[in-house]
């Protein structure tokens, strides 16, 4: 239950502490208040909020998440898209990927990839310069 959020623009990502605890506040970017960036406490897992001087904002929580998460958007100029994944236990996987059919959604599986491990490039070798007198 690996989640990640990512977008480009003004608005921003909050998270609504409603079904993580039921007190209704927001754990992060919440009330017209935009939070920090650091890591936060939130469905049992620790969730980690960036954001660069840019218009990057990146929420990560690596799970498990013992709660549901709801993920809302504090819009400032119009939605350019966001991009979220995450990653279900194998034994949920399967009633999840026939709803998702159902709906019509495009469902991205994962792709193993393989890395070739490098050898450490070699250090770039500065000739030694000789000292020269000025006439």
């Amino acid at each position: 239950r690996h989640v990640r959020v990512a977008h480009r623009s003004r608005n921003h990502l909050g998270i609504l502490g409603s079904l993580m605890g039921g007190d209704g506040r927001y754990v992060l970017n919440g009330d017209w208040t935009v939070s920090p960036p650091g890591t936060y406490e939130a469905a049992g897992t620790h969730v980690v909020y960036t954001r660069d001087t840019g218009p990057q904002e990146t929420l990560q929580a690596a799970g498990p998440t013992s709660h549901d998460l709801l993920l809302q958007v504090l819009l400032q100029e119009p939605n350019p898209g966001i991009e979220f994944e995450f990653w279900l236990p194998r034994e949920r996987y399967s009633p999840f990927q026939a709803r998702v059919q159902a709906l019509g959604w495009p469902l991205r599986q994962p792709q193993p990839r393989g890395v070739e491990p490098q050898p450490p490039a070699a250090p770039a070798v500065t000739p030694a310069r000789t000292p020269t007198l000025a006439p």
